[in-house]
């Protein structure tokens, strides 16, 4: 058994006091007294705070980064491992320039406070873990380690997409490792959602609206505003275009020769952009006449998964994979629109 969370990748400051407002700790995250302030965090800060909000690709440094990532750990502690063996990654454009920064932040031990009252508890506890070895993958990777290692066990060649908020990752995967010259890293999600927000501006007052509050309602196909319910499918599906069109389509046309073509024949759709139907029949329409174009099954939870795989196999190399009831093996992916923690335990791992 391995468990997996998806924490939306969103935060506020705010220091009102809730009481027994979600069922669950994933889902009343109240972070307290982090550098002196109070945070809501993930669906908590959607539902009760004012303007959640994130930066895209912020770095180690900004306060968006070391909240959702001490939150991840705290997620993947479970209130009961205090020792975690953790994977984390960054896209291909900022991977070696916060590798380092982010090894060096959480290589550490961590005294993090929460409000329990949120979901049931009674006061302000303390979760408090070790973060004793952690490595920094790039998400392509990651992604590629799931898809060779996790379930599918692929041996072949293969091109992977990474649809993300913040950034479209693109490769190819050979046996042997990725062939860099292949790999790409452009604008994300967030340009259709831009599109589907200015066009809505022509008719709507947004309200003063966060990106991520759009996004949401991206997500949905649908809004309300000024009362009136209103429908986002074909303004979606428009904006999805534009996007594949103007940003994906191109990229890969540009890193991708007919050489690579020729000695690969599949194309794995991973990321959360990957649950979008719209945006995998652009791929399916474009390229399926030559490449077996597969939907990564959960494609949100694809570079998490590999992050963890990669934590069991380095301990494994190292040789302390053991049944250690106090260590968890924890893939983190903080991304621009979900975080996800992905967790596995040696007693069930195997």
């Amino acid at each position: 058994m391995e468990r997996s969370f998806v924490i939306p990748s969103v935060f506020e400051e705010n220091s009102t006091e809730f009481h027994k407002v979600a069922e669950n700790f994933v889902d009343g995250i109240k972070i307290m007294n982090y550098n002196g302030k109070d945070y809501l965090v993930g669906n908590l800060a959607l539902r009760e705070g004012l303007a959640p909000h994130k930066l895209i690709n912020t770095a180690v440094d900004e306060i968006d980064y070391q909240l959702l990532a001490v939150t991840g750990l705290v997620v993947a502690s479970m209130g009961r491992y205090t020792k975690l063996v953790v994977t984390a990654g960054f896209p291909y454009t900022t991977y070696q320039s916060y590798r380092k920064e982010a090894e060096k932040f959480m290589l550490n031990s961590f005294d993090i406070n929460f409000d329990s009252r949120t979901f049931g508890g009674s006061r302000m506890e303390k979760s408090s873990f070790q973060v004793t070895s952690i490595e920094i993958m790039s998400e392509v990777d990651g992604c590629v380690k799931a898809i060779r290692d996790g379930a599918l066990q692929e041996k072949n060649n293969f091109f992977v997409a990474s649809l993300g908020y913040g950034t479209f990752e693109l490769a190819q995967s050979m046996p042997k490792g990725i062939v860099h010259r292949t790999s790409n890293s452009t604008k994300g999600l967030h340009y259709a959602v831009n599109i589907l927000e200015n066009e809505l501006k022509k008719e709507y007052y947004l309200n003063l609206l966060t990106e991520q509050q759009i996004e949401r309602a991206f997500q949905r196909g649908l809004i309300v505003l000024d009362r009136k319910r209103i429908n986002l499918m074909e303004l979606r599906r428009k904006a999805l275009a534009s996007y594949y069109n103007e940003v994906v389509s191109p990229a890969i046309k540009r890193k991708i020769t007919n050489e690579d073509f020729t000695n690969t024949d599949r194309l794995y759709l991973v990321g959360g952009g990957a649950m979008y139907p719209e945006l995998v029949e652009m791929f399916r329409e474009e390229f399926s006449s030559f490449l077996d174009v597969i939907l990564f099954p959960e494609p949100y939870l694809c570079a998490g998964r590999g992050y963890c795989l990669q934590s069991m196999a380095k301990s494994k190399l190292n040789g302390d994979f053991e049944s250690k009831e106090n260590t968890a093996y924890v893939g983190l992916d903080i991304g621009n629109s979900n975080t996800v923690v992905y967790i596995s335990t040696p007693e069930i791992a195997e």
